[in-house]
This record gives C-alpha cells, structure tokens and sequence, in this order.
C-alpha cells in the first residue's frame, strides 16, 4: 500500500513543479482551482494531476445515492491522499 501512496506523492510533487514552468499550464491549474474551489489545495493538485478536465469530484457512494447520477462501468478513479491520520 505504501508503494501506491509514493507514486502518487511523486505525482503530486512532478505536477507542482510543471506548475511553475509554464504560463499556460498554470493558468489551466487556475482555471480548475476555480471549478474545485471547495477541496484543499493537495486535493485540488492530484484532482489536476490525474483530471486536468475535471468539474466536480466525490466519492462513488455520493455520485450514486446523493446527487441521482451513475459512474459508468470501466470508468477509472481519481485518487486522493488521504490527510487525516486516521
């Protein structure tokens, strides 16, 4: 498990060091910050990372019982570090 967690920690440190190299690229972080207002920077950078596209982002279970709509089958996850220490 700790293997999959340094992959994405490297992720997250590779995109944030793309980050500051180009104008464009981070005018596109901007522009998803902007539509992931509500997540902590860490999670709006692995949302960036994986999804640069992504409009909105939750845990299946929300998608499905909550918000009424359907993940299709054979879609691929985004995946988060968890911070909370629990």
């Amino acid at each position: 498990m700790s293997n999959k967690l340094q992959v994405y920690r490297e992720l997250a440190d590779q995109t944030a060091s793309e980050l500051v190299l180009s104008h464009q690229k981070w005018t596109s972080f901007l522009q998803a910050m902007a539509r992931l207002y509500k997540y902590p920077y860490h999670e709006q950078l692995m949302i960036f990372a994986q999804r640069p596209e992504a409009t909105a982002c939750a845990d299946y279970e929300l998608w499905n019982r909550q918000m009424g709509r359907y993940v299709r089958r054979g879609s691929t996850g985004i995946a988060l570090i968890d911070t909370s220490g629990d």
